[in-house]
């Protein structure tokens, strides 16, 4: 038997086995004398140099994508501890991340200090992150390549197949969790189904269910723009320009509401009616929430956060009562959806001639061309479902009531 120490009952820092993510406030390299959020790693108060390493690149685009990554990594740092008490690059038996998997599926029942027991889709994000941040420890030199060949990775860009010999490559880089032995017999959570676009009755009908004219502002710039949530909770008052109808998208990392564009900063246009609708609120129901000053334009109402900015989890919980009022699930309704539903309004757009893949880009802030690929293929699907329902109306109906017009080519 492995002489192993007796982990189960030796004394442990509750919880976080001395491991913990905190969080603090760096110079921002863009913009002197503004400082912005960092997450970063810790063992017994200790930063861990590699770890901090890469959560700074990860974090370069969003602190928010750090504070991810860091909290599924110290997942990981925490196991390792906890049961094995090796190091993250002691890691050399793959037997070792299929015990860490089955934890995160079903729990442990001596671990009973780290939560466990996660959805099958939360756990193929937890193995992502560790293969990026294996890789990056390669990439970086930090760590010896493995002189054992694990396997064949295809070039997307060349297409052609190239023999890998990254560190743990068959163990986390090469981790197949769908096709694992592992996931055989296992029943994993449903993934959860959302409506991925409104039409402009639901759009209607959440608006009209929404309580306030501040709600039903935030919900319309979602959907009107293409905004992501993020975006929409960290708009100033000097981001609106009501003489040119516009909303600038700025990054701003110290917002205290944590909010900041996940992509570039852009100029968005607004129609007359809702640049008119914004000005109305921000000389009505902001001026009544607005004790301190604020440089914010969506406000804390009441409670101890009034005239605070709106968080965005704040926002979402109004937007589900309102949907269930309206005659939604409540667990259907995701911001991101007004988002996806300015994204195929555009395509249509585009369809028609009216505007360009240019400037579908340069509304969205996105970089590349691919990422509207996805929404054309989500639009594809949409028409397609259309279509095959109306054939199947057509054909359950009697011979004699289809006209020679009604046939389907």
């Amino acid at each position: 038997m492995n002489e192993k120490k007796d982990w189960k009952n030796k004394h442990v820092h509750t919880k976080t086995y001395g491991l913990k993510v905190e969080q603090a406030l760096k110079p921002s390299m863009k913009v002197q004398s503004k400082e912005i959020i960092q997450y970063y790693i810790t063992e017994d108060d200790l930063p861990i140099y590699e770890v901090n390493r890469w959560l700074d690149v990860v974090s370069a685009k969003s602190y928010k994508t750090g504070g991810n990554y860091a909290y599924k990594l110290l997942a990981f740092l925490r196991f390792l501890k906890a049961k094995y008490e090796i190091h993250y690059r002691e890691v050399e038996d793959k037997s070792i991340l299929e015990d860490y998997v089955r934890f995160l599926l079903h729990g442990d029942e001596v671990m009973v200090e780290i939560e466990g027991v996660r959805s099958f889709n939360s756990i193929l994000e937890y193995v992502s992150v560790l293969k990026g941040f294996y890789e990056w420890l390669e990439d970086e030199g930090e760590i010896e390549k493995s002189p054992v060949p694990y396997g064949k990775r295809t070039d997307k860009r060349t297409g052609k197949r190239h023999l890998k010999k990254r560190f743990l490559y068959g163990q986390i880089y090469n981790f197949d969790l769908k096709n694992s032995q592992l996931a055989t017999g296992l029943r994993f959570r449903e993934k959860r189904s959302h409506i991925k676009w409104y039409s402009e009755t639901q759009i209607e009908r959440i608006i009209e269910a929404l309580p306030t004219r501040r709600d039903k502002l935030v919900y319309k710039v979602l959907v009107y723009t293409g905004m992501r949530i993020g975006e929409c909770m960290g708009i100033h008052l000097d981001h609106f320009n009501i003489h040119k109808r516009t909303l600038e998208i700025v990054r701003n990392m110290d917002n205290v509401n944590r909010a900041t564009p996940k992509t570039k900063e852009r100029t968005l246009y607004l129609s007359q009616a809702l640049t008119d609708e914004l000005i109305d609120y921000i000389n009505s129901e902001r001026v009544e929430s607005d004790p301190e000053l604020s440089d914010f334009l969506f406000l804390n109402y009441r409670g101890p956060n009034r005239g605070k900015p709106l968080g965005q989890k704040n926002f979402l919980k109004i937007l589900k009562t309102a949907a269930k009022k309206a005659g939604f699930k409540p667990e259907e309704i995701i911001t991101h959806s007004g988002r996806s539903t300015h994204a195929q309004y555009l395509l249509e757009l585009l369809e028609e001639g009216v505007i360009t893949e240019q400037y579908i880009l340069e509304e969205m802030g996105w970089e590349s061309i691919d990422t509207l690929k996805i929404y054309s293929k989500m639009e594809n699907l949409k028409k397609r479902s259309e279509t095959a329902q109306d054939i199947a109306e057509r054909r359950i109906q009697k011979p004699h009531e289809l006209g020679k017009d009604d046939l389907v080519v």
